[in-house]
């Protein structure tokens, strides 16, 4: 499928790919390192609070508690409301956007800051903390249109949900009421938003699709904004196969249109799908498509 990808609400520049630690630091960076923990420790004391330090530099608060909630699970889907600031107090780095789509990466894989993911190794879901992050957990070294290099992060975080990937797949259907026509054992899931009869389109056929493709928070990755036409049986996509969405067109009829959701083991995999470095589709993301066979 050639795609037009869409930008996803606002994107954290330097997002991916910057967890980091202390090792191997050229003498500039430990001495920037040594002045970060002198930094926080000042506004720690001038503003009175009392923050736990871990074993990597940061410091944190726990502003809510519950013990009560799950543990965020390698490759969920965690939901994360945050703010980011410089110590000055300039907003840098935010979960709000103009679209108003969730923030959700996959935990555990290197799509968060650096101090981030070590606050997903102490926060449980439902609870919410204050990071001081060092610039080795945070946007590291160099400088931005907006972050000064080597800039001290502090960050108000809260857990929202971590979700397995058919949690968020049953959440999608519930929240978008969706009336559920067929639910393979492997969670390809085709809600009809018609009626048609007739045989389904099964294998080896040449069908026009008209379709839009979706982030199960909402976020839209392909616009399709012409029909697209493939065989079916071949994986559907190009630049290699898609099986959910081939296997979903298959039991189709000519003239349905249907919403078809499946997980990444039947769509984009471990791999996801990226441009120049930005993600569109993470790994372990479940995605839907709403369809018509033309």
């Amino acid at each position: 499928m050639k795609s037009k990808f869409l930008t996803l609400g606002v994107m954290l520049a330097g997002l991916v790919g910057m967890i980091s630690c202390n090792k191997g630091m050229e003498y500039d960076d430990e001495a920037k390192a040594v002045e970060n923990q002198q930094s926080i420790e000042k506004y720690l004391a001038d503003s009175s609070i009392t923050a736990t330090k871990d074993s990597s530099g940061m410091y944190y608060v726990l502003r809510k508690a519950n013990p009560a909630g799950a543990k965020p699970k390698a490759e969920e889907g965690v939901r994360l409301n945050f703010n980011g600031y410089t110590l000055d107090g300039r907003l840098v780095a935010s979960s709000v956007n103009t679209d108003k789509i969730p923030f959700v990466r996959p935990y555990n894989l290197g799509f968060l800051l650096g101090g981030m993911e070590r606050a997903l190794n102490i926060l449980r879901v439902g609870e919410s903390a204050t990071l001081f992050m060092p610039f080795y957990l945070a946007f590291g070294s160099y400088s931005s249109d907006n972050i000064p290099a080597y800039s001290v992060i502090k960050m108000n975080i809260e857990v929202v949900n971590s979700r397995s990937e058919v949690q968020q797949i049953d959440d999608f259907i519930a929240a978008n009421k969706l009336t559920v026509s067929e639910r393979t054992t492997d969670n390809l899931v085709i809600a009809r938003t018609n009626t048609v009869t007739g045989d389904s389109i099964g294998t080896g056929k040449i069908v026009n699709i008209s379709y839009k493709g979706k982030l199960l928070t909402g976020a839209t990755f392909d616009n399709g904004d012409k029909p697209y036409s493939f065989t079916t049986g071949t994986g559907g996509m190009t630049g290699g196969p898609v099986i959910g969405f081939d296997r979903a067109i298959r039991k189709l009829r000519k003239g349905e249109k249907a919403t078809i959701v499946f997980p990444s083991a039947i769509g984009y995999g471990k791999a996801g799908v990226q441009a120049s470095g930005i993600y569109y589709i993470y790994p372990y993301s479940p995605i839907s498509f709403d369809v018509e066979v033309l």
